[in-house]
C-alpha cells in the first residue's frame, strides 16, 4: 500500500497512506474513545474503515510503531447551493504510550495544518469532537479549528418491537433516484450534505402512503463496548441497568448492540410513520435499541422530538453532545457566515 513521508522529528515521522494498512486496523482496534465523558470500542472497525469514502490516513510513527491516527475522508459537500470540497477527520486517537506526553496536540496540529495549507481549492475540513473529550478539542482548536455547532445524540427503543408489513427496501436505481430526490429537498438549506453513505448495503428503508414516500432512513448495524459513562447517573446506569431484566436488554455495556439511522426523512405530518419505521427496524434485527445524531438547529430533530416517542434509550445518552471543529481553506468571510447560519447535516456513518 503506498505511503509518503510528510514529516520526520528525532524519533517520530507523519506518514501519508493512501488507503488503511492492517498494522492501523490493528491499532483502531484496539483504541478506546472518549476521554473525560463516556468512553466505548468500536468492535466493527474494520468491516466499517472498509465502507469509508476515500480514505487517506495519516499516521504518526514512533520508529516503526503506530502511535497516533487520523483518518481524512474526502468528499464534496454542498452548503445551499454552493458545493464545496471537504475533508472530515476520523479516528484521531492516540496510543496509551504517548498520551499525556504532548506528542499526539504536537503532531496533530502539524498533520492538521499539513493538509489544509496543501489545498488549492475551498475546502471546509472538520471533525466531531465529543463534548468531554478536552484534549481533542485543545487540539484541533491549536490547529486552527472553530466550534460551529453542536451534535445532539438521539436515542429510540421498545422494550417489545412490533414487525411492520408497509417497510419496503430500497433496491432498485429508481427507488434510490426517488429518496434522493426527497433527501436533496429536506437538506437543501443546510451545510456539509453528502449522502455518501446512503444505500450502504442497501441498508435503505422506506414507508409509503397512498404509493408516496413519507418515511425512510439508513440503517447500520453497531455493536460498541461502553467501559464508561459521565457524571453521576452515568455510574449508576453502568451499575445497575445491567443487573435489571428487559432493561439490559436496551443497554448492555459489556455488549451494546443498536442499530443508527441516518439520511432520515419523514414528510411534515408523518412522524408516527417514522416511529413506524425506526421500530419495525429493530424487530427486523432483534434488538431494542438504535441511536440518530441530528445538529441542535436542526428543524427534523424539533419535530420528532415533538411527535415521536423515543423510549427510555434516549434518557441514558440524550447528554451526549458531539461538536463540530472547522476549518475553511479559501472561502470568503461571506461564505463563511452562510455556512455557519445554517443548520448542520449529519451523517450517522462517522460517529459508528
Amino acid at each position: 500500500m503506498k505511503k509518503s513521508l510528510l514529516y520526520s522529528e528525532g524519533d517520530y515521522a507523519i506518514w501519508r497512506h493512501e488507503g488503511i494498512p492492517d498494522e492501523a486496523l490493528a491499532f483502531l482496534d484496539r483504541i478506546a474513545w472518549g476521554n473525560d465523558g463516556a468512553v466505548y470500542e468500536h468492535k466493527n472497525t474494520e468491516e466499517h474503515i472498509r465502507l469509508l469514502h476515500q480514505p487517506t490516513l495519516i499516521a504518526i510513527h514512533e520508529t516503526d510503531k503506530i502511535q497516533g491516527t487520523a483518518v481524512f475522508c474526502n468528499t464534496p459537500v454542498t452548503v445551499g447551493a454552493l458545493s464545496l470540497n471537504c475533508y472530515y477527520i476520523r479516528y484521531f486517537a492516540s496510543s496509551r504510550e504517548i498520551r499525556g506526553k504532548g506528542v499526539m496536540k504536537k503532531y496533530g496540529i502539524k498533520v492538521m495544518e499539513t493538509i489544509r495549507d496543501d489545498e488549492k481549492a475551498k475546502t471546509v475540513f472538520f471533525a466531531c469532537i465529543e463534548k468531554g473529550n478536552k484534549a481533542s478539542y485543545k487540539t484541533v482548536e491549536s490547529a486552527g479549528y472553530e466550534n460551529i455547532g453542536i451534535i445532539k445524540t438521539n436515542g429510540f427503543s421498545r422494550y417489545f418491537p412490533r414487525r411492520s408489513k408497509n417497510i419496503e427496501q430500497v433496491n432498485t436505481d429508481l427507488v434510490r433516484e426517488e429518496v434522493l430526490a426527497l433527501l436533496k429537498q429536506q437538506y437543501a438549506a443546510y451545510s456539509l450534505v453528502q449522502f455518501n453513505s446512503i444505500f450502504l448495503q442497501d441498508q435503505y428503508y422506506v414507508i409509503r402512503e397512498n404509493g408516496e414516500i413519507v418515511a425512510g432512513c439508513q440503517s447500520h448495524r453497531v455493536h460498541w463496548v461502553i467501559n464508561k459513562m459521565p457524571g453521576f447517573m452515568g455510574k449508576i446506569i453502568m451499575r445497575v441497568v445491567p443487573l435489571i431484566p428487559v432493561l439490559n436488554q436496551l443497554f448492555n455495556p459489556k455488549r451494546f448492540e443498536f442499530l443508527a439511522f441516518e439520511g432520515i426523512y419523514v414528510k411534515p405530518g408523518f412522524e408516527n410513520r417514522l416511529m413506524e419505521l425506526f421500530e419495525g427496524l429493530l424487530a427486523r434485527e432483534q434488538l431494542k435499541s438504535s441511536m440518530y445524531w441530528l445538529g441542535e438547529s436542526c428543524p427534523l430533530r424539533k419535530r420528532i422530538q415533538e411527535k415521536g416517542k423515543t423510549g427510555l434509550i434516549h434518557s441514558f445518552i440524550k447528554d451526549s453532545d458531539v461538536f463540530i471543529m472547522a476549518a475553511f481553506h479559501d472561502l470568503t468571510t461571506a461564505e463563511i457566515a452562510d455556512f455557519k447560519s445554517r443548520p448542520l447535516f449529519v451523517s450517522g456513518f462517522d460517529y459508528i
